[in-house]
């Protein structure tokens, strides 16, 4: 840098804390000073939407909850942009809760409440780690933030030890470019006009991404907020000093930090530095790849975003290792059927061990065995996942149901459409809830069978049913989702394991249909039927 170029620096610098410093008291100066002045302090009246703290929920049904989460997010942003993410944990058993920060999202809708309020939105975030442990009695409950909503989980963590079981945070750091000409709007504003908007949203857009759509979205949507008052962005800015403080009083909570490889709004030396003064030993750092400042928000996790899987998976074990399953008790209400859950997790964790050992030393049998106990005890949980996806790499013949197997009758106890009343080959397609690629399956059958469609039953069997135990039993099925093509005569003729491909399901359709075709034409003539031919 030239003289020239660090004394020009060194003068902004110099006029920004000029500017800042003295402005920064009069906001901050105590009430009993404005009283001294002849001001009235009036306490501001905190209003919420429905005499409710906004919140999205994103929670399936169809699948065993083992953690919760509730989600803050970043400056402009607003609660649904966590929509993406939301469904994605909820699939896979996390159900996720996100809030709307006070003057953010649907909170400016309300004349009461447009302007930014940290201090109540700590105590939103309070009242909805209350009503979320309420409503998942027993399940351990995770902060999740991402840029100020994460210097925000950080904080509210650290003032409700009880509430939070575990802390993600995603580049929670206060350093990052352009901050100085922030600060500078920011003093000249309240010099100039305190009341009036500055606009930063935009510069923060094209800081955080390189990517047109992703950009765009974010612009055109009509919940993003970007103006705010200098008094605003001076609130913000002393949110983000606060996280070092807070961050050395943060002593056993299990915690995760991200940051975007490609992130150019925040430094990782920010990052790492807040990082280091978390005090808890139960702490990790991920530099998330290829990623930009946005890692869980805003359109990070439609099926085309590379980084999804990979942090899907990232933040479903370190949950299911730090926090579901750590040596330290979960700060819920016990309960006997808390216990019996937390046994069978044990139980669990130890034959998953038991089957990498047992990969280890080269007995694939065995670990096959302790997979199949683990996929039997603890439905629905990533453990089971894992578990699922180590059994589909064990040799074809120790995990592929019986072919040329008989059985007559039993078909029909699964039959939804009584598919043993026709005279049709069968799919029996077996599947979980919480396995992502059986929520697609059907999709995928349908398409592979096109026109042959009625010529063909299709079954759906949900593996974890009670009632359909027997028949999984019966048909040997073991890793999911796992397709039987039955022959109209009940004889298993082929089969699929695992996720196929359109084209994979297409030809065993086409090989189903042909032999079907073959043992309907020699049934026939063993009774002394004539069959049709070609004329």
């Amino acid at each position: 840098m030239t003289t020239r170029g660090a004394s020009k620096k060194l003068r902004q610098r110099t006029i920004t804390s000029l500017l800042v410093l003295p402005l920064l008291a009069c906001f901050l100066a105590p009430a009993s000073l404005a009283r001294k002045a002849g001001q009235q302090a009036v306490p501001r009246e905190k209003k919420a939407i429905g005499d409710d703290v906004p919140l999205q929920i994103w929670r399936d049904v169809s699948v065993t909850p083992w953690a919760a989460l509730l989600c803050i997010h970043g400056l402009s942003l607003h609660a649904t942009s966590y929509k993406a993410f939301g469904k994605a944990m909820a699939h896979l058993g996390v159900p996720t809760y996100a809030i709307d920060v006070r003057g953010f999202g649907s909170w400016q809708n309300t004349q009461e409440t447009t302007e930014l309020d940290f201090e109540q939105a700590f105590s939103d975030i309070k009242n909805s780690l209350i009503a979320i442990r309420r409503s998942n009695p027993g399940l351990p409950v995770v902060l999740v933030g991402e840029s100020m909503g994460g210097a925000i989980a950080l904080q509210a963590a650290a003032a409700n030890p009880d509430l939070v079981d575990g802390l993600i945070c995603s580049v929670p750091s206060r350093k990052n470019s352009g901050q100085n000409t922030t600060n500078l709007k920011a003093a000249l504003g309240l010099i100039y006009n305190p009341n009036g908007q500055v606009t930063v949203g935009d510069n923060v857009i094209k800081r955080a991404t390189k990517k047109t759509d992703l950009a765009e979205e974010w612009e055109n949507d009509p919940m993003t907020r970007k103006r705010f008052t200098p008094k605003e962005l001076l609130q913000f800015r002393n949110l983000m000093n606060v996280s070092r403080i807070k961050a050395e009083t943060i002593t056993k909570m299990p915690v995760l930090f991200l940051q975007g490889g490609s992130d150019k709004l925040i430094k990782p030396t920010g990052t790492v530095e807040l990082f280091s003064h978390l005090k808890t030993s139960d702490k990790d750092l991920v530099m998330v790849g290829s990623a930009e400042h946005l890692i869980l928000e805003q359109g990070q996790f439609d099926d085309k975003q590379i980084i999804k899987d990979d942090v899907i998976s990232l933040l479903t074990n370190w949950i299911d290792k730090h926090v579901a399953n750590a040596d330290n008790e979960v700060a819920a209400e016990p309960g006997k059927a808390m216990e019996v859950n937390a046994d069978l997790t044990r139980q669990a964790r130890g034959h998953y061990k038991m089957a990498e050992g047992s990969m280890l030393l080269n007995d694939p049998e065995v670990a096959r065995d302790h997979l199949l106990t683990v996929l039997r005890i603890a439905r629905g949980t990533a453990l089971a996942q894992k578990a699922d996806q180590m059994l589909l790499t064990l040799p074809e013949h120790m995990i592929a149901p019986p072919v040329n197997s008989d059985k007559h009758g039993n078909a029909q106890l699964v039959s939804i459409n009584a598919a043993k009343a026709n005279d049709k080959p069968t799919m029996l397609v077996f599947c979980a809830p919480w396995i992502e690629s059986c929520k697609t399956i059907l999709a995928d059958i349908h398409e592979a069978l096109g026109s042959d469609e009625d010529k063909v039953n299709v079954v759906y069997i949900d593996a974890d049913k009670e009632e359909n135990q027997d028949l999984v039993k019966e048909y040997g099925v073991k890793p999911l989702p796992e397709v039987l093509y039955l022959s109209r005569f009940n004889e298993v003729l082929l089969y699929t394991l695992g996720d196929p491909e359109v084209s994979v399901t297409r030809s065993r359709i086409k090989q189903l249909l042909a032999t079907d075709a073959k043992l309907a034409r020699e049934a026939a003539e063993k009774k002394g039927v004539p069959t049709k031919t070609s004329p």
